[in-house]
Protein backbone atom coordinates (compact mmCIF):
# COMPACT_ATOMS: atom_id res chain seq x y z
CA UNK A 1 0.00 0.00 0.00
CA UNK A 2 0.90 3.36 -1.07
CA UNK A 3 1.37 6.44 1.86
CA UNK A 4 -1.41 7.94 -0.07
CA UNK A 5 -3.37 4.99 0.57
CA UNK A 6 -2.55 4.56 3.81
CA UNK A 7 -3.27 8.09 4.56
CA UNK A 8 -6.85 7.93 2.81
CA UNK A 9 -7.82 4.72 4.73
CA UNK A 10 -6.94 6.66 7.87
CA UNK A 11 -9.22 9.26 7.15
CA UNK A 12 -12.30 7.00 6.43
CA UNK A 13 -11.48 5.24 9.64
CA UNK A 14 -11.37 8.18 11.71
CA UNK A 15 -14.29 10.31 10.16
CA UNK A 16 -16.38 6.70 10.89
CA UNK A 17 -14.78 6.93 14.85
CA UNK A 18 -15.69 10.55 15.43
CA UNK A 19 -19.75 9.76 14.15
CA UNK A 20 -19.70 6.80 16.64
CA UNK A 21 -18.22 9.17 19.21
CA UNK A 22 -20.42 11.98 18.95
CA UNK A 23 -23.63 9.49 18.58
CA UNK A 24 -22.34 8.11 21.99
CA UNK A 25 -21.62 11.69 23.41
CA UNK A 26 -25.50 12.31 22.18
CA UNK A 27 -26.84 9.30 23.49
CA UNK A 28 -25.08 10.16 27.21
CA UNK A 29 -26.56 13.41 27.11
CA UNK A 30 -30.18 12.39 26.75
CA UNK A 31 -30.18 9.42 28.71
CA UNK A 32 -29.02 12.24 31.39
CA UNK A 33 -31.58 14.35 30.62
CA UNK A 34 -34.32 11.68 31.17
CA UNK A 35 -33.05 10.60 34.28
CA UNK A 36 -32.96 13.98 35.58
CA UNK A 37 -36.11 14.85 34.20
CA UNK A 38 -37.42 11.30 35.97
CA UNK A 39 -35.87 12.28 39.09
CA UNK A 40 -37.65 15.54 39.24
CA UNK A 41 -41.03 14.40 38.45
CA UNK A 42 -40.83 11.56 41.25
CA UNK A 43 -39.81 13.90 43.69
CA UNK A 44 -42.73 16.32 42.65
CA UNK A 45 -45.21 13.06 42.96
CA UNK A 46 -44.07 12.68 46.15
CA UNK A 47 -44.71 16.16 47.61
CA UNK A 48 -48.05 15.90 45.79
CA UNK A 49 -49.04 12.77 47.24
CA UNK A 50 -47.60 13.73 50.40
CA UNK A 51 -50.70 16.65 50.07
CA UNK A 52 -52.80 14.78 49.49
CA UNK A 53 -52.65 12.21 52.17
CA UNK A 54 -53.61 15.22 54.62
CA UNK A 55 -56.71 15.49 56.47
CA UNK A 56 -58.97 17.72 54.33
CA UNK A 57 -61.19 19.16 57.58
CA UNK A 58 -60.06 22.38 58.78
CA UNK A 59 -58.14 21.44 61.61
CA UNK A 60 -54.74 21.15 62.50
CA UNK A 61 -52.41 19.19 59.64
CA UNK A 62 -55.34 19.64 57.93
CA UNK A 63 -54.81 20.71 54.20
CA UNK A 64 -54.98 24.33 54.00
CA UNK A 65 -55.65 26.61 51.08
CA UNK A 66 -53.66 29.29 49.40
CA UNK A 67 -54.31 32.57 50.89
CA UNK A 68 -56.15 34.95 48.34
CA UNK A 69 -53.16 38.06 48.84
CA UNK A 70 -49.67 37.03 49.31
CA UNK A 71 -48.79 37.52 53.48
CA UNK A 72 -47.54 41.34 53.86
CA UNK A 73 -43.55 40.81 53.92
CA UNK A 74 -44.04 38.25 51.90
CA UNK A 75 -41.72 35.89 54.55
CA UNK A 76 -41.87 32.34 56.12
CA UNK A 77 -42.96 34.17 59.41
CA UNK A 78 -46.01 36.34 57.32
CA UNK A 79 -47.08 33.05 55.91
CA UNK A 80 -47.19 31.11 59.72
CA UNK A 81 -49.18 34.34 61.15
CA UNK A 82 -51.42 34.18 58.32
CA UNK A 83 -54.96 33.41 59.34
CA UNK A 84 -57.85 33.15 56.16
CA UNK A 85 -61.67 33.02 56.64
CA UNK A 86 -63.21 29.69 57.16
CA UNK A 87 -64.14 28.39 53.67
CA UNK A 88 -61.70 30.37 51.63
CA UNK A 89 -58.22 30.43 53.21
CA UNK A 90 -58.70 27.86 55.74
CA UNK A 91 -56.10 27.90 58.58
CA UNK A 92 -52.28 29.35 57.76
CA UNK A 93 -51.29 28.26 54.17
CA UNK A 94 -48.45 26.50 55.26
CA UNK A 95 -47.47 22.26 55.20
CA UNK A 96 -44.88 20.42 56.62
CA UNK A 97 -43.65 18.03 54.03
CA UNK A 98 -40.56 15.55 53.72
CA UNK A 99 -37.96 17.20 50.95
CA UNK A 100 -35.50 14.78 48.87
CA UNK A 101 -33.23 14.19 51.78
CA UNK A 102 -36.32 12.91 53.75
CA UNK A 103 -35.94 16.17 55.67
CA UNK A 104 -39.04 18.07 57.55
CA UNK A 105 -39.53 21.55 55.34
CA UNK A 106 -42.42 23.94 55.29
CA UNK A 107 -43.48 24.89 52.20
CA UNK A 108 -45.62 28.07 52.10
CA UNK A 109 -48.97 28.13 49.16
CA UNK A 110 -48.46 30.74 46.58
CA UNK A 111 -51.07 33.17 46.51
CA UNK A 112 -54.31 33.59 44.69
CA UNK A 113 -55.59 31.22 41.68
CA UNK A 114 -53.12 28.90 40.09
CA UNK A 115 -52.42 28.88 36.64
CA UNK A 116 -53.96 26.70 34.25
CA UNK A 117 -51.10 26.64 31.99
CA UNK A 118 -47.71 26.13 32.69
CA UNK A 119 -46.12 29.53 32.73
CA UNK A 120 -43.54 31.52 32.58
CA UNK A 121 -41.41 30.98 34.90
CA UNK A 122 -40.60 34.83 35.62
CA UNK A 123 -44.31 35.48 36.04
CA UNK A 124 -44.11 33.63 39.30
CA UNK A 125 -43.17 34.89 43.03
CA UNK A 126 -40.11 34.64 44.24
CA UNK A 127 -40.96 35.20 48.01
CA UNK A 128 -41.65 32.27 51.04
CA UNK A 129 -43.36 30.13 48.41
CA UNK A 130 -40.73 29.91 46.60
CA UNK A 131 -39.14 26.39 47.22
CA UNK A 132 -35.38 25.83 45.68
CA UNK A 133 -33.55 22.19 46.62
CA UNK A 134 -30.51 21.09 45.10
CA UNK A 135 -31.47 17.13 44.39
CA UNK A 136 -28.75 14.72 44.63
CA UNK A 137 -28.89 12.77 41.47
CA UNK A 138 -26.16 9.89 42.27
CA UNK A 139 -26.28 9.66 45.59
CA UNK A 140 -22.81 9.57 46.08
CA UNK A 141 -22.48 13.35 48.38
CA UNK A 142 -21.26 14.88 44.96
CA UNK A 143 -22.68 18.52 44.07
CA UNK A 144 -20.96 18.45 40.94
CA UNK A 145 -24.27 16.73 39.35
CA UNK A 146 -27.11 17.97 41.51
CA UNK A 147 -30.03 19.22 39.49
CA UNK A 148 -31.89 22.44 41.29
CA UNK A 149 -34.95 22.12 41.33
CA UNK A 150 -37.91 25.02 41.78
CA UNK A 151 -41.56 24.47 43.61
CA UNK A 152 -44.43 26.72 43.97
CA UNK A 153 -47.61 25.03 44.93
CA UNK A 154 -51.11 26.13 45.08
CA UNK A 155 -54.58 24.43 46.56
CA UNK A 156 -57.71 26.41 46.17
CA UNK A 157 -61.31 25.73 47.34
CA UNK A 158 -63.65 24.78 44.52
CA UNK A 159 -66.35 24.40 46.61
CA UNK A 160 -69.43 25.90 45.11
CA UNK A 161 -73.07 25.96 43.99
CA UNK A 162 -72.32 22.49 41.68
CA UNK A 163 -69.19 21.05 44.24
CA UNK A 164 -68.80 20.79 47.56
CA UNK A 165 -65.74 19.58 49.82
CA UNK A 166 -63.37 19.55 46.88
CA UNK A 167 -59.49 21.46 46.53
CA UNK A 168 -57.50 21.63 42.98
CA UNK A 169 -53.58 20.79 43.75
CA UNK A 170 -51.21 22.35 41.40
CA UNK A 171 -48.07 22.27 41.58
CA UNK A 172 -45.44 24.08 39.13
CA UNK A 173 -41.55 22.97 38.66
CA UNK A 174 -38.73 23.79 37.25
CA UNK A 175 -35.70 21.56 36.98
CA UNK A 176 -32.19 21.97 35.15
CA UNK A 177 -30.48 19.65 32.83
CA UNK A 178 -26.81 19.63 31.59
CA UNK A 179 -26.56 18.91 28.29
CA UNK A 180 -22.63 18.99 27.60
CA UNK A 181 -21.52 22.80 28.05
CA UNK A 182 -24.95 23.86 28.37
CA UNK A 183 -27.55 24.61 31.17
CA UNK A 184 -30.90 23.77 30.02
CA UNK A 185 -34.15 24.55 32.01
CA UNK A 186 -37.26 23.19 31.77
CA UNK A 187 -41.01 24.26 33.54
CA UNK A 188 -43.57 21.49 33.85
CA UNK A 189 -47.22 21.69 36.03
CA UNK A 190 -48.49 18.52 37.85
CA UNK A 191 -52.47 19.00 38.85
CA UNK A 192 -54.64 17.01 40.96
CA UNK A 193 -58.43 16.96 42.50
CA UNK A 194 -58.88 16.16 46.67
CA UNK A 195 -61.91 15.81 47.52
CA UNK A 196 -63.32 14.62 50.81
CA UNK A 197 -63.82 11.27 51.70
CA UNK A 198 -66.74 9.67 53.43
CA UNK A 199 -64.23 8.29 56.63
CA UNK A 200 -62.37 11.57 56.61
CA UNK A 201 -63.41 13.55 59.80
Amino acid sequence: MSLVEVMFASGILSMVLLGVLQGMLQSRRQTEGSIRQGTCASLVQGYMEQIKSMKYATTLNALPSSPSVTPTGGTLAAWQAYVGTAGTDDSNPTMTLKDSYQNDVVFCLAAGNAPTSVPNVSTLPTDASWHTESVDIDNINSTTDNCTLNVWIWINNLTGTNVANCKSIVIVYQYTVKDGGRVRSFTEMSRQIRSIIPTDG
